[in-house]
Order: C-alpha cells, then sequence, then structure tokens
C-alpha cells in the first residue's frame, strides 16, 4: 500500500461515529467500498448516503482498511471471524490492542463526542493511533494526512486514560448541564442566560489550568451559600452536591 494509491476504506458500524468518520473520509477524497451493520436500516440507509455497497456479512467488505466504529463487546465478537487478509482497525477507546496481537489490527480511536444531525469538521476531530505493525502505522497515517486529521501516536494504556478525561469532561459535565437545564425549567427560569458563563468557563483554560480557574462556593468554603443550595434539591440532588463540593474543598484544603 502506498501513498500514491488510492485508498479504500470500509466501514462496520452505522451509528454515530461511523457515519461522521465515513463522510469526513468522502469529503476529502477517499474510496469508501462498503458498510456493514448489523443494523440494516440505519446501514443501508449510510450506503445510499455515501453511493456505496452495503454488504450482508463483514467478510464481504473489499477494502485496504477496514475501520470497526461499533461497541466495546462487538470489537471482541469480530476479532475471532474476521478474515486475515485485509488491515483492521477499531474505534473503541476503552479496548486493549493488546487483546488482538494479530498484525493487520490497530486502533484508530477519533477523540471526540458524536451527535446525529452534527457535522463536524476535520480539524475537529483529533486521532489517536496504535498499530501492530509499522505497515499499519504507515497507512493510517497516509490516511490521516490525506483527510488533515491532527493524530498521535498512542498506546493503549495512554488512550484509556485519555478516554477516562474525555468522560470527565463530556459525559459527566453534559449530565451537570442537563441537571441545570431541568431545575431551571422546574423553575420557568432561562437556560440561555447561562451560556455565556459556559463559553467562558471553557475559553479561560486557554490561559488558565482548570485548577486556577477554579471559582464558587465549594472553592472559598462558603457554608451559607453551600447550605442554600443544598435546600432547593431533592435527596439524591444533594448527595451529587455534597459529592462535587466536597471534592473541591479537598482539592483546595479551604484555602
Amino acid at each position: 500500500m502506498t501513498k500514491e494509491k488510492t485508498m479504500r476504506v470500509a466501514f462496520i458500524g452505522s451509528g454515530k461515529v461511523a457515519t461522521q468518520l465515513a463522510l469526513i473520509f468522502r469529503f476529502h477524497g477517499i474510496n469508501i467500498t462498503g458498510i456493514f451493520s448489523r443494523n440494516h436500516v440505519s446501514g443501508k440507509a449510510l450506503s445510499e448516503r455515501l453511493q456505496c455497497p452495503f454488504v450482508a456479512e463483514p467478510n464481504d467488505l473489499d477494502a485496504d482498511l477496514i475501520i470497526i466504529a461499533t461497541n466495546d463487546a462487538s470489537v471482541r465478537e469480530l476479532h475471532t471471524s474476521l478474515k486475515k487478509d485485509t488491515f483492521i482497525v477499531y474505534t473503541a477507546g476503552a479496548v486493549n490492542l493488546a487483546d488482538f496481537p494479530d498484525e493487520n489490527w490497530g486502533v484508530f480511536y477519533p477523540l471526540q463526542t458524536f451527535t446525529k444531525n452534527r457535522h463536524l469538521t476535520v480539524d475537529e476531530v483529533p486521532i489517536l493511533m496504535e498499530a501492530n505493525s509499522n505497515e499499519l502505522r504507515n497507512l493510517l497515517e497516509a490516511l490521516c494526512e490525506k483527510i488533515g486529521f491532527q493524530y498521535d501516536y498512542c498506546n493503549s494504556q495512554n488512550r484509556q486514560k485519555y478516554h477516562l478525561a474525555a468522560v470527565y469532561v463530556n459525559n459527566f459535565v453534559n449530565h451537570l448541564f442537563h441537571k441545570a437545564q431541568i431545575q431551571l425549567k422546574e423553575n420557568q427560569l432561562n437556560w440561555n442566560l447561562l451560556k455565556p458563563l459556559i463559553e467562558e468557563t471553557v475559553a479561560k483554560l486557554d490561559d488558565l489550568s482548570a485548577f486556577d480557574a477554579q471559582t464558587g462556593p465549594a472553592r472559598r468554603n462558603d457554608q451559607s451559600t453551600i447550605h442554600t443550595h443544598e435546600s432547593l434539591l431533592n435527596d439524591e440532588e444533594v448527595q451529587l452536591y455534597k459529592t462535587l463540593t466536597n471534592s473541591i474543598q479537598k482539592t483546595y484544603n479551604h484555602d
């Protein structure tokens, strides 16, 4: 496989990750040769969108590189059934490549959150790569350079740590946004008024560490405000509030 040859890529999966990556690939001139998905409805819809075949079995895919964009369990199942004569990578963040020692296997992990009907550009999707052979590593590097992805090489242990950090900054934070939206909606208050605060919270991390950027009643050990907030919450919400407050207070030692 050389950089000059047109790269042929196929996808296993038709969910958010597969869809977003495949659309980015196609936009940047990568030849998508096929889609396999257990969900035939979404799989066929994606193949029609990409103008490529939908195949009945994963081993019917014909490509230089197959990208498995499915959950962790499916990656393990596919490892036992996929043919061994093509390069195969998976997008799962927490699966250890050491579990798949085959030379043709590797990792193509997009460090991003994907949401239906939201379209990301290539510069918004950094890639963490790992490969069991230099040939696959070179192919993945050529793919990233052709498309324009920012990429880095990362072993499974560090990728899992990135994945954990991503859960903190995306999944957990998003859940807190959800709790805030519920609280405001129940009191007929305006969520939009918090958006400048959210934007500034993220923006100032360009200039400060999160440690130095921390503000609020827990940081300053303002017990009066903390007790007032707790009085507004139900028992479950109080436990969440206390857990976060205690973590902040331990971090700053009540400074």
